[in-house]
């Protein structure tokens, strides 16, 4: 059985020989936030690139993807798998506002 570094290995000189493209509205796929052996009808539509990388930040946490031997660890791997996306989505949030702050300073600047 192929261990958790070998697979992040793998997935790494996979991306290399065909490197993550710029987001692309054809490109999404249900995304299982909570992972799919635990709530497995929890599902986001991610581009590629971010589900990739929110698989990656999954496997940082600690959050195992495979069938679990009982309730409590099953809830536990779903609880830090949530966490991640509940991360990425408070970085996305905020990665607007810095957005929408810069925008609204340069029309204040327009105005004067």
């Amino acid at each position: 059985m192929i261990g958790r570094t070998a697979k992040t290995v793998l997935r790494h000189a996979r991306q290399r020989v065909c490197p993550l493209r710029k987001v692309c509205p054809f490109c999404f796929e249900a995304e299982h936030i909570a992972g799919r052996n635990h709530i497995p009808h929890l599902t986001v539509d991610v581009c590629q690139a971010h589900h990739a990388w929110l698989t990656e930040e999954r496997f940082a946490s600690g959050a195992e993807m495979k069938k679990q031997p009982d309730t409590i660890t099953t809830a536990e791997m779903a609880l830090r798998s949530l966490a991640v996306t509940g991360r990425a989505i408070a970085w996305a949030t905020e990665k607007l506002c810095d957005g929408l702050d810069f925008c609204a300073e340069m029309l204040k600047e327009k105005r004067h």
